[in-house]
């Protein structure tokens, strides 16, 4: 495993550990990943395997920190490889030669070591809520954090759309790869992943609410699908700036569509906590949204990261 320096490698909620990850690595591996594809393992297998082990009951908390640490490092290089691939102009091309000359790791005060203390404080408090003693704190955490995720979701949604509508020129759409009969029914074959369907009875009591909490699960879910036209309008700036690079549109298209189911999982975990008093399921949630937490905000410290471009994590075959 040969890993690039980071910012930050240990916070009040994870530890980076390299020999950790070699765990996964091997398994990746041993399952005929390609060892050389470090963009797919890194960005795709580490992180889904660190958060569907996050979402497990029996998880204990020194594996979640490593399992944070993950996702810490899955997150900020890929977010380096975002802003490296998002666009295959000169102008980007000019601008990532200019970031190169930045150093690596421009210490405590960098805006990527900012960036990643800031997540690492609220993944600690989820984590701190998931491993109360009282269901109470549990159930009222998940609570609270449903119309947040809701609104991740339903960016996320949007911009995953925009995406799939504007794959670059030569290279197949790959819109059929997510279909969706309805805000949150939806469900991805680009990256499939167990944890996408996991909590799926939860659809049900949406639909047909049976109690007071799912009326008022319900009723969040009407108002935050707008949040859909947010990551539309985002993304399409984007796309109407240069377009995705071919050499990393399925790529950002397995990754982006992995988000999006793990936010799926995460807001249906929360309201089956809530509103049917279920506290393992709002343990397991709580951990998953640190997991999402900290991928994202790692994710941001990367592609404000000033490392220089290609700088990407490696599995090494011995």
């Amino acid at each position: 495993m040969n890993l690039p320096a980071m910012p930050v490698t240990k916070g009040a909620s994870f530890t980076v550990s390299p020999d950790f990850m070699k765990g996964f690595a091997a398994h990746y591996v041993a399952g005929g990943g390609d060892p050389t594809d470090s963009a797919h393992f890194f960005f795709g297998d580490l992180a889904v395997a660190s958060l569907d082990a996050l979402a497990d009951p029996n998880v204990t908390p020194d594996q979640t920190r490593l399992l944070l640490g993950n996702l810490a490092t899955s997150g900020y290089f890929g977010g380096i490889w975002l802003r490296d691939n998002l666009r295959d102009t000169s102008s980007s091309t000019s601008s990532l030669n200019a970031r190169a000359t930045a150093p690596a790791s421009a210490g405590a005060l960098s805006p990527s070591a900012i960036g990643i203390h800031l997540f690492d404080a609220l993944a600690a408090g989820l984590v701190g809520a998931s491993q109360s003693s009282s269901g109470w704190v549990v159930r009222a955490a998940a609570h609270v954090s449903v119309p947040v995720l809701l609104a991740l979701y339903g960016y996320n949604k949007g911009y995953l759309d925009v995406v799939l509508e504007n794959p670059p020129a030569g290279v197949p759409s790959m819109q059929d790869t997510l279909s969706c009969n309805g805000f949150l029914a939806c469900n991805s074959s680009a990256f499939p992943l167990e944890l996408a369907t996991k909590y799926d009875g939860a659809l049900d009591s949406l639909d047909n609410p049976a109690s007071a909490r799912w009326l008022e699960m319900a009723a969040w879910t009407t108002v935050l699908q707008t949040a859909t036209g947010a990551g539309r309008f985002v993304w399409e700036a984007i796309a109407a700036g240069g377009g995705f690079s071919p050499a990393s549109y399925t790529a950002l298209v397995d990754l982006s569509s992995a988000y999006l189911m793990v936010s799926k999982a995460a807001v249906l975990s929360s309201m089956i906590a809530y509103a049917d008093g279920d506290t393992s399921v709002g343990r397991s949630s709580l951990r998953l949204q640190a997991g999402l937490w900290m991928w994202s905000g790692a994710y941001f410290a990367g592609l404000a990261s000033g490392a220089p471009a290609g700088t990407l994590p490696t599995i090494v075959v011995s």
